[in-house]
């Protein structure tokens, strides 16, 4: 049980860890061409979508922004044994900078027959940008170097 405990604190603090270990900067990202995204534009082309992604860990993460402000998921992390963490539950919302604001919890996370106890992140808001078909997110506008995660839509 113990165990469980440490795999489902060890993955929800790499949900909300800063992006340092994320895949690519905000420069970059500018550099190539993405768009920040207005919550608007999240609304009309990210919300009711199943989205899929890294945690900034590499592991992989399927959530659903809702039309009413719910977000819905399932949260995979692989290891020697495969382990799957518990359904993500939580809200969002924006705020007047025009960042995607959201609060989530790990419901519970499994090991083998271990049941661990759910846990609730820290609200966090963050800037979204869309190039070509994948959206990312950062916790900046502006500081080229802040590391971003990247987001598809789930066919």
């Amino acid at each position: 049980m113990l165990s469980s405990l440490v795999l489902s604190f060890a993955f929800t603090t790499m949900l909300h860890v800063p992006l340092a270990v994320a895949q690519s900067n905000l420069g970059e990202l500018l550099d190539a061409g993405a768009k920040n995204l207005s919550p608007e534009e999240f609304r009309q082309e990210v919300v009711q979508r199943v989205i899929v992604g890294p945690t900034p860990s590499g592991e992989t993460l399927e959530v659903m922004y809702t039309s009413t402000g719910a977000i819905h998921g399932q949260s995979t992390i692989s290891g020697g044994r495969r382990v799957a963490a518990g359904p993500i539950s939580g809200e969002w919302t924006t705020d007047d900078s025009g960042r995607i604001c959201s609060t989530l919890r790990i419901v519970g996370a499994t090991q083998g027959d271990a049941l661990a106890a759910g846990v609730l992140l820290p609200a966090r808001c963050q800037y979204w940008y869309k190039l070509d078909q994948r959206y990312f997110f950062s916790d900046s506008d502006s500081d080229r170097s802040m590391r971003v995660l990247a987001r598809t839509i789930k066919p």
